[in-house]
């Protein structure tokens, strides 16, 4: 089972020869156990949520028995509690980036437990005892998006026994916090090294003699049963408990006899006599519930009750039809035609005019009375000879009053007001004798309206993607390309391009853009606000909208002035950004330039917000040197 030293008589045995032979003893043990597959852990080290208050611990649960990968036994009797804010190394496991995550590994490793110390013959000091112990030790893993983070590698002398995550600002660590999928359980032995007999198996053929490919085995078997791919069932293998006119015992016979009965067209059992069907109701006919085959009989009584009287569809000239008012045929056919021609009629005295009736029509000086067509158009033809015979012709437009409009002609005659026109227009214009006759000299424009109203609409070079139109509000003046208010939204002119603009108002000024190419929008997909009536970051545009990014550059350098080498030497900085983002970024990246030095990694990104972000990373510097990162950031809201 073991090696094994022969110590022989009078041998003066020293102390290594009296540890070997113990350590002989004990690997062999431990070579057994690694030799039949044993190893994992056995029971208890279950990981929950810190009692009675959950904080950034993790307590295990005890007794625990486990053995590694080399053989050894682990064990622990009183329950652990694991501290997961550092690592092994003492390094924060934190999580600075908003939308990231941290996986942090919990490992269960054997160890020795030195005690009872005595002196040596050569006045050394030593250990006594080494009695069998554990350690705990924490490991982490890079922070990824969340969802995608990596865990922690497995490690050839540890057992996991859980992974916890971190999320950024975490205080406590959960239930849900903890995953177990990847626990080193104890296995005992593998199916692979338990070999079965198959000889007398008639369905299963293992690739091997083992228990796990006879288990992948029957796993195929049933996966091509139950996927329908191999081993289906028969139909004619299958019951079938008889039912209404089924009276087969197996599902094949139930199948044909179902075709069978369902395309019968034997007189007193077709197949529509099979079929049920609910009430139809109508006027004058209806169809109460019943089968198929009983509703296409009552059809088909029905339609030829109805076509017995005349033969097919119903002429109109064989629907009869009583004599009214100038109307005098008695069908509907001959009505229709003599109605036709009495319109049409132009006869003195009896045109078709006259049978087409008129309302009264109120008017000033004139109105036409209720009566027919005729009667209304000789009254109209008479008002206007009238008319025109009184004035001879056209009127003269001194001779023609107007009506006070009460907004900007006040004079009483056609004449005078056309002169009002023409001095008002002179006011505003160049006259035709001056340069540039006709354009403006200056727009003064009284109250348009309430809520937001149009100053200017113009085409420019007719382009309806390049249409400038400014609007004014009791609060801002708004210039917009590609964008019209139409009283609840803003409507797009050309929709398969972006509209832009710009507002200016007493306090602020404001670009505005919107990419979402939809019909009409609310609201503008991105803005650049400039503060101007307050103190507060008044040299800074506000960022409000989706897809909003900013890129820069940034670097750090530091050394050490001691002439031995240090690890975890910190330095950093901060970087505020051009612009005023809505609300802290949702990711922020980096690109190195230019490292030297020996930097590792990337800085960290420390306290995010909507003005900028800190960075600072610890680094291994040797006696006297330096080291240093350049290079370039990417912020996405």
């Amino acid at each position: 089972m073991s090696n094994r030293l022969d110590f022989f008589f009078r041998q003066r045995v020293t102390e290594a020869e009296l540890d070997l032979a113990f350590a002989q003893l004990e690997q062999a043990d431990r070579n057994l156990a690694s030799d039949l597959g044993v190893h994992g852990i056995i029971s208890g080290a279950l990981p929950a949520q810190h009692a009675p208050v959950a904080n950034l611990t993790v307590d295990l649960t005890a007794p625990a028995r486990a053995y590694d990968n080399l053989g050894q036994r682990i064990f622990f009797g009183t329950g652990q509690t694991v501290d997961c804010a550092v690592d092994i190394s003492g390094i924060p496991t934190d999580v600075s980036t908003a939308g990231s995550e941290r996986w942090v590994g919990i490992f269960l490793r054997f160890t020795r437990l030195l005690s009872e110390p005595r002196t040596d013959g050569n006045s050394q000091q030593v250990y006594f005892r080494r009695d069998e112990s554990f350690e705990l030790v924490v490991r982490q893993a890079p922070e990824g998006p969340a969802g995608q983070a990596p865990k922690p590698t497995l490690q050839p002398d540890e057992l996991l026994l859980c992974d916890v995550r971190r999320r950024p600002g975490q205080t406590q660590i959960l239930a849900v916090d903890l995953d177990t999928s990847r626990r080193q359980s104890f296995i005992f032995a593998r199916g692979t090294s338990v070999a079965v007999e198959s000889g007398a198996w008639d369905i299963l053929s293992p690739s091997a003699q083992t228990v796990q490919a006879t288990l992948d085995s029957v796993d195929g078997e049933f996966a091509g049963h139950f996927s329908g791919d191999t081993r289906r069932h028969e139909a004619s293998d299958v019951d079938y408990a008889p039912h209404g006119f089924i009276t087969s015992t197996t599902v094949q016979e139930a199948v044909d006899e179902v075709v069978d009965k369902l395309s019968s067209a034997t007189t007193g059992t077709p197949g529509a006599s099979r079929v049920g069907a609910d009430a139809v109701p109508g006027t004058p006919n209806l169809l109460p519930a019943g089968t198929v085959d009983a509703q296409l009989s009552s059809l088909l009584s029905f339609v030829n009750a109805h076509q017995g009287a005349a033969t097919g569809a119903h002429r109109a000239s064989a629907i009869g039809a009583s004599p009214h008012g100038y109307v005098s045929s008695t069908s509907v056919q001959a009505q229709l035609q003599e109605v036709v021609t009495r319109l049409g009629e132009t006869t003195a005295g009896s045109p078709g005019t006259s049978r087409v009736g008129g309302d009264t029509l109120a008017g000033t000086p004139h109105s036409l009375a209720a009566g027919n067509l005729r009667q209304q158009v000789t009254a109209l033809l008479g008002f206007l000879n009238g008319h025109v015979t009184q004035g001879a012709g056209a009127h003269a437009a001194s001779a023609v009053s107007v009506a006070d409009t009460g907004d900007l002609l006040t004079a009483g005659t056609v004449e005078a007001a056309l002169n009002e026109v023409l001095g008002a227009f002179s006011g505003g214009h160049f006259r035709g004798n001056e340069t540039a006759a006709g354009q403006h000299k200056v727009i003064v424009q009284p109250v348009l309206g309430s809520g937001r109203v149009l100053l200017f609409d113009s085409r420019g070079a007719g382009s309806s993607a390049c249409r400038l139109r400014l609007f004014a509000d009791n609060a801002s003046v708004w210039f917009t390309l590609n964008a019209n208010w139409n009283g609840t939204a803003w409507a797009r002119d050309d929709t398969a391009l972006s509209a832009g603009g710009f507002r200016l108002s007493r306090n602020e000024a404001e670009f505005l853009h919107d990419n979402s190419m939809a019909a009409t929008f609310s609201s503008w997909t991105r803005t650049w606000r400039l503060s101007m009536g307050t103190a507060a970051n008044n040299s800074a545009f506000e960022l409000t909208g989706s897809g909003l990014r900013e890129e820069g550059r940034f670097g750090l350098e530091y050394c050490n002035s001691d002439t031995v080498a240090h690890d975890f030497l910190a330095g950093g900085g901060s970087v505020t950004f051009r612009s005023r983002f809505p609300t802290a970024p949702s990711s922020i990246t980096f690109t190195p330039y230019a490292t030297g030095g020996g930097f590792a990694g990337n800085p960290t990104i420390l306290v995010p917000d909507r003005d900028g972000f800190a960075f600072y990373s610890h680094q291994t510097i040797p006696a006297l040197g330096a080291t240093y990162w350049f290079g370039a950031y990417i912020a996405i809201a």
